[in-house]
């Protein structure tokens, strides 16, 4: 067994308006090479880059990244939208008052789908839909309703406080670690 030693720099970043306090953890392991692990509250992220910029330290490549792009590293599932019933069923009406328009449906019709939109209002996910709900999604949104339009989807919270977090942070590691002109 080996056993190395490294040097990792801490910061910690308080006293930001409705944010947590942050620790951020920086480790240069080799030129263009590095980590960084950030927590807030009761989550923590991290990420690694074999291939930084040549010349920049892991803190100064971080705050030179997109935070879509950091978010990627930091938890690949998080999506920038998320599922919600709420539009779901408001797309629901909009689709079903087209149709009626347009004939497709008699008004009976209409008014059954119409009333089901206030039961889909409350689902908490697609998968939901596609148990309780799935005769009306098919009716409503035909034979691909399971991929479903954006406007079917709202902002998802956990992407923005991400988002607010890398900021902040990049702020922070900003002042620390001016990059040269």
């Amino acid at each position: 067994m080996q056993v190395e030693t490294s040097t990792v720099t801490k910061l910690l970043i308080t006293e930001v308006p409705n944010l947590d306090r942050i620790s951020v953890y920086l480790e240069d392991l080799a030129p263009c090479k590095g980590k960084i692990t950030v927590s807030c509250y009761d989550k923590t992220w991290h990420a690694y880059w074999g291939g930084m910029w040549d010349g920049l330290n892991v803190a100064q490549f971080f705050c030179k990244l997109h935070d879509a792009y950091i978010i990627g590293y930091f938890d690949r599932q998080l999506s920038s939208r998320r599922f919600s019933g709420e539009a779901l069923a408001d797309k629901a009406r909009k689709v079903i008052l087209q149709m009626r328009r347009d004939r497709d449906l008699d008004a009976e019709d209409a008014r059954s789908l119409l009333d089901e939109t206030g039961d889909v209002r409350h689902t908490s996910s697609l998968d939901e839909c596609g148990g309780a709900h799935r005769e009306f999604m098919h009716r409503v949104f035909g034979d691909d309703w399971w991929n479903l339009p954006a406007d079917a989807m709202e902002p998802n919270p956990d992407w923005a406080y991400l988002c607010r977090i890398i900021a902040t942070v990049q702020q922070a590691l900003a002042k620390q670690y001016p990059i040269a002109a």
